[in-house]
């Protein structure tokens, strides 16, 4: 598989012009603002206008939909896998192109990306303390959140994207999931991939009590296979196709099952959207406006990843049908997924109730966002 995807990046030669746009600095200054300002969600400058507005006392003509907003700032975390600050996916297109600045400028807002190494888990931290107000993560720690408390509501959908599979070194003897009875795998507990590793080992009649299992967020479960200190890794995305290209084994490719792949959320906290509903509205304008660009241009995602220096080649592995943009409306698979999800976490004891997942999913915004640019669901 690995020679494979070598050879993949060789066979193309387009005449493209590639700039690696410097993200990670701004990011970093972005992050580093966040917390000098104490992370309090409000403006800290007394000559800042902050608008405010009753949300219940307008709304937009025929829709019911409040309008108004009562904050000038626009917290957005998203998981940053790599540690580099990056955005690579529909989301980075939303930036780079200018369509969010576009939406919520308009209104007077301004919007900060924070990029959050500690993935999930460290979203719902954020978004539980108010230092955040949307949260872009995996269905599991989305999940996880909610059931224990965090008042979200989902507000749209990356759709079914995600995958992982299970790396081992370059020299492993071992080939099979079979073989990794008793050996270290690492991987995020209550991420997506936790899941994905319990599927695997569901495959082979086998529990995770059989295994040694390592708690590590994805750079540093990669690091640990790197270094020897673990004898295989359950990762995705772009730290996944590092691995292959540096020549380590996949054993167990997700793409060979496509019914493990994950699904992603864009949560919001009930509060924010409450008080905030125009930039809600803004917000998700920017997501369908990219959406739709993502799909007349079919080269598009495929620029935003490569602009971050991944290589055209680990795009392709991932996403060969170029379609990893986001759904933003839901539909019988996403449903599904998120019902599935549920359900692993309760069997696994990583929360102790449920609750229902369509009564969590708030689509007043992507549908009025899809209705006045005249897209579809």
């Amino acid at each position: 598989i690995a020679q494979n995807f070598l050879n993949d990046k060789t066979r193309k030669g387009r005449n493209r012009v590639r700039k690696k746009e410097d993200v990670s600095k701004i990011v970093f200054i972005m992050a580093t603002a966040l917390l000098m300002s104490g992370c309090s969600g409000k403006s800290n400058s007394g000559n800042e206008k902050v608008v405010d507005i009753d949300t219940q006392s307008q709304s937009i003509e025929n829709t019911g939909l409040p309008t108004g907003h009562k904050e000038d700032t626009l917290k957005i975390g998203y998981v940053d896998v790599t540690g580099g600050g990056v955005l690579s996916d529909m989301l980075g297109v939303a930036r780079h192109q200018g369509f969010i600045e576009e939406e919520l400028s308009a209104i007077g807002v301004k919007t900060e990306l924070v990029p959050m190494t500690g993935a999930g888990p460290a979203i719902n931290e954020a978004l539980a303390s108010e230092h955040l107000d949307i949260g872009v993560l995996g269905d599991v720690p989305a999940v996880i959140g909610k059931a224990s408390g965090i008042d979200t509501q989902i507000i749209a959908y990356s759709g079914l994207n995600n995958g992982a599979s299970l790396v081992v070194g370059k020299d492993a003897t071992y080939d099979s999931l079979e073989d990794m009875k008793g050996k270290k795998i690492a991987t995020q507990r209550g991420a997506f991939m936790h899941r994905t590793l319990q599927y695997m080992l569901n495959d082979v009649n086998l529990k995770e009590s059989d295994i040694e299992f390592v708690n590590a967020n994805a750079q540093d479960s990669a690091e640990l296979l790197v270094t020897g200190n673990v004898d295989g890794a359950v990762v995705g995305g772009v730290t996944l196709t590092r691995l292959v290209e540096q020549g380590f084994k996949v054993i167990c490719d997700y793409r060979v099952y496509p019914e493990w792949t994950a699904g992603s959320y864009v949560i919001a906290r009930t509060e924010y959207i409450e008080e905030n509903p125009d930039i809600i509205l803004a917000f998700v304008r920017a997501l369908v406006k990219a959406k739709k660009l993502c799909e007349q241009e079919k080269d598009t995602l495929l620029d935003q990843w490569v602009s971050t220096g991944e290589s055209e080649a680990s795009y392709e592995y991932l996403y060969p049908n170029y379609d990893n943009y986001y759904s933003i409306g839901s539909n019988e698979a996403t449903i599904l997924n998120g019902k599935k999800t549920l359900q692993f976490l309760l069997d696994n004891k990583l929360i102790v109730e449920g609750f229902d997942i369509e009564k969590w999913e708030n689509a007043t915004f992507y549908t009025e966002a899809f209705k006045e640019l005249g897209e579809k669901k």
